[in-house]
């Protein structure tokens, strides 16, 4: 797994992943090619086998290192106090942090979770499994009236992730932790009707 300690420990390592980064978001995984990316990080093409063993190894490395963390964030959630409408809250502002942080790799992990590319490991708690169980949890409680999760999800992850996406495309100025009291507002009349 790519780590912090790793990348530092290795600066030929870190310009492949900076270099990948770039182009996957750009052009997506399968239509970038090693030699692109050894291009782009100013090495020699086998000198990406060095430290990874293939391109999506590289890639899955990638999404992990950058997910993960956010994953076990979220995976902690339910047993926070608090209401349905605040751990979501918790959990916005917690990737609105990450997203400001990096929108690049944001911007990756998001079409790489869902993408036919995907390895999110079995078990892994992503947005829409922890946002269901949520909604689930609420609505069995008495706290949600009753509320189709699946659709719910969907509603709530457009709400929080467009923005996002609007910042990436150059369509809403970032920041975006700013904003997140109006999405929250807007996740709070949806759930509210």
């Amino acid at each position: 797994m790519i780590t912090r300690e790793n990348i530092r420990g290795s600066g030929t390592k870190k310009r492949i992943v900076e270099a990948a980064l770039g182009l996957f978001v750009a052009q997506g995984i399968s239509a970038t090619t090693t030699r692109e990316i050894a291009d782009r990080a100013g090495i020699a093409e086998g000198t990406i086998y060095r430290h990874f063993e293939s391109k999506d190894a590289l890639a899955n490395e990638m999404f992990l290192d950058g997910f993960v963390p956010f994953s076990n964030f979220l995976a902690q959630l339910d047993g926070r106090e608090g209401t349905l409408v605040d751990k979501v809250e918790m959990a916005t502002a917690q990737f609105y942090r990450l997203f400001d942080a990096d929108p690049t790799l944001w911007m990756y992990i998001m079409t790489f979770q869902t993408g036919e590319q995907s390895k999110v490991p079995k078990g892994t708690p992503t947005p829409f499994s922890v946002l269901r169980d949520l909604l689930e949890t609420a609505t069995r409680s008495g706290e949600l009236r009753d509320f189709d999760p699946d659709l719910g999800v969907q509603i709530l992850l457009g709400i929080i992730e467009h923005p996002a996406e609007g910042v990436a495309y150059g369509e809403l100025s970032g920041p975006l932790t700013p904003r997140l009291p109006e999405v929250i507002g807007a996740i709070r009349r949806v759930l509210s009707t």
